[in-house]
């Protein structure tokens, strides 16, 4: 069967002049779901979310159950943008517990923000999941869509609602984004540990197949060239979402934590693609309740760091 949202998102395509400067919409949408059990499982599968931890969500699952809603948002006038292409930059998920898999959740989703970014524009998407009419998971995502700025358009009156003291250290355009706001530092000190994590070749269209998001850039080699890489490219909240698979099974094994009740903050930079296929390292230093992540791999002698992240767990 045809998904029309995502039909709809390959034809839409507003046309933005090089001299503009976007406005987003003030545009909204909440939704009742209750968890499907068999897609959960799905999805559980692919990210490596083992039992012993599975009998609640995944912290990035609410992305997966909000990606309709965010769809629906850029599909339609006057979102600013082309959905099909965007670059995931950053994402920011808080936790105030984990939600049973058996839940009901109404979630909500809203745009959270606009701003310069010397390859374009980058706008933030806000995603909550409340239970019971309490939040209990939110996240934060931001978008780069690629434009060409003309010479002095650097945007300064693009910023709409964003609070910078939000981020935590986030920032996916350092270029203009408030100095106050540092990127988050690279991982240093000795390493606790060191994981390797695989991304085979078809590993986007099988996430794409139960996330949803069917980016042509993640798909195959030939879309993605279309959209401006020279070959496929992992989906950020995979990568993501496997690296915190390994962080949260050892937090548990060493039983310092309660992780379905315990407040958690995930903050991420995907720094560079991880073209497909790949053999990376996930680098892991941590500090009572704080842990640093990387994720890396070596090209021809050189290393690229994918992903960065900062846990703040309690």
């Amino acid at each position: 069967m045809i998904n029309m949202g995502l039909l709809k998102a390959a034809f839409y395509n507003p046309q933005l002049l090089d001299c503009e400067t976007p406005v987003l919409p003030i545009s909204s949408l909440c939704q009742e779901v209750e968890i499907n059990a068999m897609h959960c499982e799905r999805y559980n599968k692919v990210v490596n979310w083992k039992l012993g931890i599975a009998s609640v969500i995944h912290p990035n699952y609410l992305q997966v159950l909000t990606l309709p809603m965010q769809l629906e948002m850029m599909i339609n006038e006057p979102f600013p943008f082309k959905p099909m292409g965007l670059v995931h930059l950053a994402n920011r998920i808080e936790v105030n517990w984990l939600p049973e898999q058996n839940s009901k959740l109404t979630l909500k989703t809203s745009f959270n923000g606009l701003t310069w970014h010397k390859k374009g524009w980058v706008f933030a998407v806000l995603s909550e999941g409340f239970v019971n009419g309490e939040l209990a998971v939110s996240g934060t995502s931001y978008y780069l869509s690629r434009q060409k700025h003309i010479q002095g358009n650097s945007g300064q009156a693009a910023i709409d609602d964003i609070n910078p003291s939000e981020l935590n250290s986030v920032t996916p355009c350092a270029e203009k984004w408030p100095s106050a706001v540092p990127l988050i530092n690279s991982v240093t000190g000795p390493f606790d540990s060191t994981s390797e994590l695989n991304f085979p070749l078809g590993v986007g269209r099988k996430y794409a197949r139960v996330s949803g998001d069917f980016n042509p850039i993640h798909l195959t080699r030939w879309t993605a060239k279309f959209m401006g890489f020279r070959q496929a490219i992992a989906h950020g909240m995979y990568s993501k979402a496997l690296c915190l698979s390994v962080v949260v099974k050892q937090e548990m094994q060493n039983s310092k934590w309660d992780l379905a009740q315990t407040p958690m903050q995930f903050s991420t930079q995907f720094m560079q693609p991880i073209y497909l296929p790949s053999r990376c390292e996930l680098i892991i230093n941590s500090d009572t309740n704080l842990i640093d992540l990387s994720l890396t791999s070596q090209n021809r002698s050189k290393e690229r760091e994918h992903l960065r992240t900062n846990i703040v767990i309690g």
